[in-house]
């Protein structure tokens, strides 16, 4: 196999260079999560694309860990190689730290230390030799293409909510109070927050390859010159900004001298926190202040943002139309199904791309957590079960992410309890009610619960932070009750967060159910107590009521699912066409 060849070539590599093992992952060197096709050295490596995983091949075996979102696809896509599966956060793997202690302690390791964040090399060389200098995936991958950069725009204040210099300025009161004198920014999504660009280097998300450097006194933004149109260079000018190529930052940064600068270890990468780390400079290792400002909206971006949802509501309301009046009359396969999907999106102006690859699954399919069906690959919608759509889109005024799980046919009467338990566990988060310093590990327990009590339970997180015409995946808040390195487990639930809240279930080779909204956190009441908070649901899109065992669901369950059907009727009949209204009527029903 190709793969095994690759690894046997990488191997002839590390032994010249004096290598016993080598570290390879899908990153740029923004830390990324989803990055521009330039980087996938995992997938080339292993065959693997999920978005999270971390490639190890030493000079006799080969491994790749992965979280549970992915374990079933990680097995086909692994199969015939000679990489073995490591699965994270189960008993009976070791971590990536824990077989490096274990199996490597004292030997020299190689990794392009331009992709991997120096937080994780800090762990690593507490048992390893590191050697960062050489990218010895590029000289394996011989048909790699050449780096891609496109056209950067701006953002109105209308879809903004706050100046570029505004936040700057924000961000400079931070340094202040942290006594450092300079900032570093390599984040992209960060980057395009703080000076309101966007920008499509990375395919499903409006981000553009950059950096950043912010001082009392100076902003400089090197990216790719010719990306920039007149406004944009305008808008920059406009709020006092540098503007310097993208391949001067390594160069800039080893010129710093004398300054308290103040970055963030867990996205900056290795090679450039060597740059940094010269005897006059002191390096303030701390969240990138614009990770917070970020998460929690403005009032404008608040208002766009459910505007958005409304119109994206229709678009899977109708979806939802098309499936159930369309199952047993036409052909139905799940990439064209996913197609659908995108097509009514695309009838809203404000759409301008899906906000990440369509998880569009049958049966048992829908098992593996993160399955994307392709125009060649894709399976035929036959019998009975559940059909399960993931999918969401970037508009010109917030980005969005919504799962629904629908039957089709008969199913089971065990079918149905495991779709009313995923829906029980998705209510009983949007009803939370819960004081001021609750984090989301504290908030998770409420989704997991339900499938406690029957002894099961769904190997992801329960929900994650949404960006605004940004990363789907944002931090630092989310929904998990285990701790997650790359997470930041501790975030307090603020007003202005928006969250997905994601329970599921999946049974391999049967089906998988997944129900997913995006809400809001606000401020509820004050009383002697504290402050209390509660979420608000953005997302405006029925929930199946077919599956749904009724007996099984609490009183306030179903007040919830009522009055969150209302509300999505109430919205949608405004928008959608006269002969959408019965159907609109008949899925919003009270049951």
């Amino acid at each position: 196999m190709l793969i095994n060849e690759h690894i046997e070539s990488l191997r002839s590599l590390m032994k010249k260079e004096g290598m016993d093992a080598y570290l390879i992952d899908n990153s740029d060197h923004h830390s990324s999560e989803y990055v521009n096709d330039y980087y996938k050295e995992r997938t080339f490596m292993t065959g693997f694309d999920g978005s999270n995983g971390k490639a190890l091949v030493t000079l006799d075996e080969a491994f790749l860990w992965t979280d549970g979102r992915y374990f079933l696809q990680a097995e086909i896509d692994l199969k015939d190689t000679e990489i073995k599966l490591m699965k994270m956060s189960i008993e009976g793997y070791p971590s990536l730290l824990e077989y490096i202690e274990k199996n490597l302690s004292g030997k020299v390791i190689g990794f392009d230390g331009e992709c991997f964040s120096s937080s994780l090399i800090k762990e690593i060389s507490k048992y390893l030799i590191v050697k960062g200098d050489k990218d010895l995936v590029n000289e394996v991958w011989k048909e790699r293409g050449n780096l891609q950069f496109k056209e950067i725009w701006s953002l109105s204040n209308s879809l903004s909510g706050e100046s570029t210099v505004a936040k700057i300025k924000r961000v400079r009161n931070v340094l202040k109070e942290k006594g450092a004198t300079s900032h570093i920014l390599t984040s992209l999504d960060d980057i395009a927050w703080l000076f309101n660009l966007r920008g499509n280097d990375v395919s499903i998300t409006p981000v553009f390859l950059s950096y950043a450097y912010i001082s009392l006194k100076q902003a400089i933004l090197f990216v790719n010159t010719s990306s920039l149109n007149e406004e944009t260079i305008k808008a920059l000018n406009d709020a006092k900004i540098e503007i310097r190529g993208y391949d001067e930052f390594l160069s800039f940064i080893k010129t710093l001298r004398n300054e308290d600068i103040l970055v963030s270890s867990s996205s900056l990468n290795y090679s450039y926190l060597e740059a940094l780390s010269n005897s006059s400079n002191t390096i303030i290792d701390s969240e990138n202040p614009e990770v917070i400002m970020k998460a929690i909206k403005n009032k404008v971006q608040i208002k766009n943002d459910k505007d958005i949802h409304i119109a994206d509501g229709l678009a899977v309301f109708r979806f939802m139309k098309y499936l159930k009046e369309n199952y047993g009359k036409v052909p139905l396969s799940e990439w064209p199904l996913s197609q659908k999907a995108l097509e009514y999106r695309m009838k809203d102006s404000r759409f301008f791309e899906v906000s990440f690859e369509s998880i569009a699954s049958w049966n048992k399919n829908g098992a593996i957590i993160h399955y994307e069906p392709t125009k060649d690959h894709y399976t035929m919608i036959e019998g009975s079960g559940f059909f399960l759509l993931d999918s969401g889109g970037q508009y010109m005024g917030g980005t969005t992410d919504i799962t629904r799980t629908y039957s089709l046919g008969e199913i089971s009467e065990t079918m149905k309890h495991h779709y009313t338990l995923v829906l029980r566990a998705f209510i009983d988060v949007s009803m939370a009610k819960f004081k001021k310093g609750c984090t989301g590990r504290n908030i998770d327990m409420l989704a997991r619960e339900p499938f406690f009590s029957e002894g099961l339970d769904f190997l992801h997180g329960t929900g994650h932070g949404v960006g605004y015409m940004l990363n789907v995946h944002e931090g630092p808040q989310g929904l998990r009750y285990n701790s997650v390195v790359e997470r930041n487990d501790s975030a307090i639930f603020t007003p202005g967060m928006i969250t997905s809240i994601e329970p599921g279930l999946y049974l391999k080779d049967q089906y998988g159910i997944r129900i997913e909204d995006e809400i809001l956190c606000v401020a509820d009441e004050t009383t002697e107590w504290g402050e209390f908070y509660r979420f608000e649901t953005l997302t405006c899109a029925p929930i199946d009521l077919e599956p749904i065992l009724v007996k099984e669901l609490s009183k306030k369950e179903k007040k919830w699912l009522n009055d969150y059907h209302q509300f999505v009727y109430r919205k949608l009949s405004k928008i959608c066409d006269e002969s959408e209204l019965e159907y609109l009527r008949y899925v919003t029903r009270r049951i």
